[in-house]
């Protein structure tokens, strides 16, 4: 029965254990450091589609009533003047540099006191469609092209920006992840080394009672059973501190427990095994610098198109209706058969000055430093992941020669203790190798640790042909 029952428990433990993965994506759905730069890089798309909003659609309205009593001039037919007025309008501007608006307004005039009998006032309106073309400034939607290259390269870069932080803190999430395992480890090997020294201990001081040892040899072996346990007690802080930043990542208070892991330091990680395939890797960082170059030079070309002279092509058409009755004049203005036509050229050029001269100089310098600055970068970022790969293979070389240097130096503390039984070594030797051996040990759970962190590290490159 308690044979079930202790099965029963190692199974659920190891059904409710986290792998790395998933504890990522807990973090993901918990941490609020993680949701925010997420939200950041919802905000940049946004920002993108807005910059739209001089294309959206605009409508307008109006409507006023104005009495009028001044002195009446000679066209004016009575002593008091009312005027009702009421308009509507839709206008859009398109990619291609046209605007189109259409329009409708009344006009009912009423007259109080006339001074010619039985006029009692008029009523007009008119529906129209105008179209303006620029032809020059902003040609053919030159203008709006270069605002949209510009705002999604913004965007492209807010988005990124907010994304390299994401994956700095990922990889600072998942670097704690493994300082757990590593410090969940070092407190299984230093209460191992603690109970071989106490061992040792025990065996030194039956040869001392016995005669065989000095009681320095026993002396040794003691100062080797203290250091083991203030380095048990260290370890044990230590493993309280990196679950209290776990329990921080996945959002958790100070009494919950922190989650039982299943992954092992041993379990590579397939972030360079999957990014080594991609052909044009560079570091996020440099990349961004290459973007930034690209909204100066949109800058620069758009500083150029708005000090452009404007010449615009504007054509209008509309009808018009006329009549005493308001009503009837409602009715009657959709009809064609007296409209007003207009198709004009409006011309705007500002002269040259120094003011005018600066202002494109500066745009132009400022988006050439940035192209200098962009292809130094371009360099580094390609190089700085050359050596990313190299140095990830020779950490992986050294983690496992480290395996084997552990696994030799824990051989030879064991040879020592033997030889120490059969009088063949002294007890300084002995500490000496049990000593190297707990080093050998931690070094290699460092490594092992190192090299699953410097895995990680890898989100900060990207391919810049996606």
């Amino acid at each position: 029965m308690k044979v079930l029952i202790l099965l029963t428990a190692l199974v659920t433990t190891s059904v409710n254990a986290m792998t790395i993965d998933e504890y990522l994506n807990q973090v993901k759905i918990k941490n609020k450091n993680i949701r925010s730069y997420e939200i950041d890089v919802e905000a940049a798309e946004d920002k993108q589609v807005a910059g739209d909003l001089a294309l959206s659609p605009v409508l307008t309205g109006s409507y006023y009533v104005q009495t009028d009593k001044s002195l009446p001039l000679l066209m004016f037919l009575a002593n008091k003047r009312t005027t009702t007025a009421t308009a509507l309008g839709l206008s859009k501007k398109f990619s291609t540099g046209t605007t189109l608006a259409l329009t409708g307004e009344t006009y009912k005039y009423d007259y109080d006191q006339p001074l010619t009998p039985g006029d009692t006032g008029y009523s007009t309106g008119r529906l129209g469609i105008s179209l303006t073309q620029s032809l020059w400034k902003d040609s053919f939607g030159r203008a709006t092209r270069l605002r949209q290259d510009r705002e999604s390269l913004t965007a492209r870069l807010e988005k990124m920006s907010s994304d390299l932080k994401r994956r700095a803190a990922l990889i600072q999430i998942e670097s704690d992840y493994w300082d757990y395992l590593v410090a969940q480890e070092n407190v299984k090997l230093k209460q191992a080394n603690l109970e071989r020294a106490k061992k040792l201990q025990s065996w030194s001081s039956n040869r001392v009672y016995n005669g065989i040892a000095d009681q320095s040899d026993l002396l040794q072996i003691k100062a080797l059973v203290s250091t083991r346990e203030v380095e048990l007690a260290n370890a044990k802080d230590d493993l309280e501190s990196k679950g209290t930043v776990i329990r921080e990542n996945l959002d958790l208070t100070s009494s919950d427990p922190v989650p039982e892991f299943s992954s092992s330091l041993t379990d590579s990680r397939p972030y360079v095994t999957d990014l080594s395939k991609k052909p044009n890797m560079i570091r996020i960082q440099n990349y961004l610098t290459q973007l930034e170059a690209k909204i100066k030079q949109d800058v620069s070309d758009e500083v150029r198109d708005t000090l452009r002279p404007d010449l615009s092509l504007t054509g209008k058409y509309y009808t018009t209706s006329y009549d005493v009755d308001y009503a009837t004049m409602q009715s009657n203005i959709s009809k064609d058969d007296r409209p007003v036509t207009y198709v004009g050229l409006n011309l705007s050029w500002m002269f040259g000055s120094d003011a005018v001269s600066a202002q494109k100089s500066s745009a132009d310098k400022a988006a050439l430093a940035a192209k200098y600055r962009a292809e130094q970068e371009a360099i580094v970022g390609k190089n700085a992941w050359q050596d990313y790969l190299r140095r990830y293979e020779v950490t992986k070389q050294n983690v496992l020669t480290l395996e084997k240097l552990a696994q030799i130096q824990s051989e030879r503390s064991k040879q020592e203790q033997i030889r120490l039984n059969k009088g063949r070594t002294i007890t300084f030797n002995v500490v000496t190798a049990e000593t190297d051996s707990a080093e050998a040990q931690v070094n290699y759970l460092k490594a092992k640790s190192g090299l699953r962190k410097l895995e990680a590290s890898s989100l900060l490159f990207t391919d810049i042909t996606e």
